[in-house]
């Protein structure tokens, strides 16, 4: 992962006038390096949640899960996946709806599935993956979306990282436009309608 991170970082750091590293792995790490890593991760996911890019799309079929107790109207629940950020299509037309379930035990949220019927359930979501499994059009979002979350913590540019918002926000829908062409699927899933909707929405 040095490599693709380091590039991606390093992007981020032109961004914000700041000199570029060999190696996010320098040691002793340069000061810029210790303020911008902390953004990296979530950069990526913030990215990555928008859109069912290819490079971070994974394919599963749920079943109903035993732990997650139904209700009136969806008796039958499906968890997502572990590490899946988001739900992009599912292969029902109708009788679900995507939620969030809190584990009694420990307060913790999982994303879920409710349904009116069981059954296996043949789901598209969206995962995280690291800085070399990005597509290179993937990979530029971050680098910018990293600036724009690093501005105002590394030189306190409320200016620039407004400017810096806007150019993600634009990199991001140019990923979005690109993805996809490499892609020739037999049957056209039913697509997450919240999905479609922030995906077109730009």
């Amino acid at each position: 992962m040095t490599e693709a991170a380091t590039a991606v970082v390093n992007a981020a750091l032109v961004q914000l006038g700041e000199d570029t590293v060999s190696s996010i792995e320098d040691d002793p790490a340069p000061s810029r390096i210790v303020k911008i890593l902390p953004h990296l991760q979530p950069a990526i996911r913030a990215v990555l949640k928008r859109y069912g890019f290819l490079c971070a799309l994974e394919y599963a079929t749920l079943t109903p899960s035993d732990d997650v107790l139904g209700n009136w109207r969806f008796p039958v629940h499906y968890v997502m996946p572990e590490g899946g950020l988001r739900l992009w299509t599912v292969e029902r037309q109708t009788g679900w709806e995507r939620g969030v379930w809190v584990r009694p035990s420990d307060q913790a949220g999982l994303t879920v599935i409710r349904a009116k019927q069981g059954g296996p359930l043949d789901v598209a979501y969206v995962t995280e993956r690291p800085a070399d499994f990005l597509d290179a059009n993937v990979a530029d979002a971050v680098a910018f979306e990293l600036a724009a979350r690093a501005c105002r913590p590394m030189n306190g540019s409320v200016e620039r990282a407004l400017e810096l918002r806007k150019i993600a926000d634009a990199a991001i829908l140019t990923a979005i436009a690109a993805d996809g062409q490499d892609a020739k699927a037999d049957d056209e899933m039913i697509t997450d309608r919240v999905a479609a909707l922030r995906a077109s929405a730009g």
